[in-house]
């Protein structure tokens, strides 16, 4: 009985939009290059949930692991610290958890979801574009 539940535990997953934490970018007036974020590594991966939408997904809600921590976190960052937007299975149990326990409803398994992350795909990448130094 505990393998049987080991292995639906395995099996669990759900589509989730990614991205990974840039690079470079400029900040300021004097438009200084600075290196991920203040919360992210660059190329930090990050898991990305777009409750937002009605400031142009401006800010997106994203799980990832901080700098300075081995633990997962939930937070609002603004979307042009991220790159690389692309459609992912998720089957992290650490990433899942976070998500299970969050506030905000994340994609889920459907085929809905699925068409839905894909849809943002191109119009994400393309606006990332603007943001590269």
């Amino acid at each position: 009985m505990e393998n049987e539940s080991n292995t639906t535990r395995e099996q669990e997953w759900q589509w989730c939009l990614v991205g990974n934490i840039v690079d470079a970018h400029k900040h300021g007036e004097e438009h200084i290059i600075k290196y991920g974020n203040k919360q992210f590594r660059p190329g930090a991966k990050v898991y990305i949930n777009l409750v937002y939408g009605g400031m142009a997904h401006e800010n997106i809600l994203v799980i990832g692991l901080p700098r300075r921590s081995s633990k997962y976190i939930e937070i609002v960052i603004a979307r042009k610290y991220v790159c690389n937007f692309r459609l992912k299975k998720v089957f992290k149990p650490a990433v899942l958890e976070k998500m299970k326990n969050s506030q905000w409803d994340w994609w889920g398994q459907s085929n809905e979801s699925y068409d839905r992350i894909n849809g943002c795909l191109d119009w994400l990448n393309a606006e990332a574009e603007q943001y590269k130094v």
